[in-house]
Formats: C-alpha cells, structure tokens, sequence
C-alpha cells in the first residue's frame, strides 16, 4: 500500500511548512499590535477625561496608517521607468 504513494523529500517538506507558518506569524502580528493599540484607545477613553490625551492617543495611529498608506501608494504608482532627480543626478555625476 504505502509504494503507491509517492514519497516527498523531506527538503521540500520543510520548505513548504516554513512557508505556510509565514502568513500566520505576519497575521498574528498584525492582530496582537491591533489588539495592543485598540485596548490602549479603550483604556485612555475610558480612564480620563482631558481632551487632549483621547486627540492623542486616537491620532497618533491613525497618522502613522496615514504615512505608511502614502508610501505605499506613492511606490505604487511610481513606473519603473520614472526616476528621482536625485538618482538622474548621480548618473551624470558618475559618467
């Protein structure tokens, strides 16, 4: 029975457990600084009542989701052929 299967190499087992065990750790990553940022919000509403702490701690992370939302788009949409001038610059500088 067991010489109809076909047998893997334990190298590309090994490989594909390591890659199925990467999204998990990228997901629980995510959730766990979620989870740490929500339960912060949570603690600071509730806790105080100065105005200026609840503005700070509801719009630090969403500055930061902000900038890192820009970036992303910004590298998104920059074509392959586009360049900085500043890398043009050290082209010339190097010919």
């Amino acid at each position: 029975m067991s010489d109809l299967l076909p047998t893997v190499p334990a190298p590309l087992l090994l490989l594909l457990a390591a890659l199925a065990v990467v999204p998990v750790i990228v997901l629980w990553k995510l959730l766990a600084t979620a989870g740490l940022i929500g339960l912060t919000q949570w603690a600071v509403i509730t806790q105080t009542e100065d105005p200026t702490a609840v503005m700070v701690v509801v719009g630090v992370p969403a500055l930061v989701l902000v900038s890192l939302l820009r970036r992303t788009a910004h590298r998104s949409t920059r074509s392959p052929l586009s360049r900085p001038p500043l890398y043009l610059r050290r082209l010339e500088v190097t010919r």
